[in-house]
């Protein structure tokens, strides 16, 4: 006895419709099915994008672009061993992404530390070179105080020894006045040692006649030349008031024109003196 196929008795049975139509109900009722179009919500290209498009995930993929049918059993196996495939890659991805951000963050620090100890140094070379040059500072200030003081000092000694403390022994050293009853830090003769120091001269002619007292410096050395450089003085009460102050021909009459002209002649170069009695 010749046993006929339930499929072909499924398509004499529908012979309207074709039998064609009847393949997917009758593979599905027979305990066939296709390949699924997602697994685990990816399709075929999303997991081979993950990685994990081999094994089961391949065999379904293979029948799912071949169109062939598998036993549902064996696709309910290969369907979870590739969900479980999918998972693994998905874990892997984290898990790399976690080491990939740890690399990166423990990179970031290393970057950080290096930049810190550059910093660190550049501040460390700043600090000597402001300590250098404090101490550079320090050492020309110093050199250029000693050199003043040094400056000062020969000053000093060239009006301490001026020929006209020698000519003037007998001369009180009043204090020096440029106008009546007002004293100035500065006395007679250390006005008068200024003068000589500053500008040079080839002698003297001093004139004293009770409180009055005529001082003539001869050819004493300027920038126009050689020129003769007078002063006059009167004793009142006790200072020497200054009378008289000629430059060559230039003569300051007035007290305010003598007292600008002595100013001018001495500059900042000749420093006050102790008004001492001599």
């Amino acid at each position: 006895m010749r046993i006929v196929p339930a499929i072909l008795i499924g398509c004499l049975a529908a012979a309207v419709s074709g039998c064609s139509s009847l393949v997917p109900a009758t593979a599905d009722w027979l305990g066939w099915t296709r390949a699924p179009t997602l697994v685990d919500g990816l399709d075929y290209d999303e997991i081979d994008a993950l990685g994990a498009r081999t094994g089961a995930c391949l065999s379904l993929y293979q029948l799912y672009i071949d169109g062939r049918y598998l036993r549902q059993q064996q696709g309910a196996v290969w369907h979870e061993e590739c969900k479980e495939r999918i998972a693994q890659a998905r874990k892997a991805r984290e898990y790399a992404r976690q080491v990939d951000q740890e690399v990166e963050i423990a990179w970031q620090a290393v970057l950080d530390h290096k930049e810190a100890q550059r910093q660190q140094a550049q501040r460390r070379r700043q600090i000597r070179e402001d300590m250098r040059q404090a101490q550079q500072m320090a050492e020309t200030l110093r050199n250029a105080e000693e050199e003043q003081e040094k400056a000062q000092n020969q000053r000093l000694e060239r009006l301490d020894g001026a020929n006209i403390h020698n000519l003037m022994l007998e001369v009180p050293n009043l204090p020096l006045a440029f106008t009546v009853g007002s004293p100035s830090d500065m006395t007679l003769k250390r006005f008068l040692a200024c003068l000589e120091v500053l500008y040079p001269n080839e002698g003297y002619q001093i004139r004293r006649n009770g409180d009055k007292l005529t001082v003539k410096a001869e050819r004493a050395t300027m920038m126009r030349g050689d020129v003769l450089l007078e002063s006059r003085y009167t004793r009142i009460w006790d200072n020497w008031t200054l009378q008289y102050l000629s430059v060559g021909e230039i003569r300051a009459e007035s007290a305010q024109d003598r007292y600008v002209l002595a100013r001018n002649l001495l500059g900042s170069q000749c420093q006050p003196d102790r008004q001492d009695d001599q």
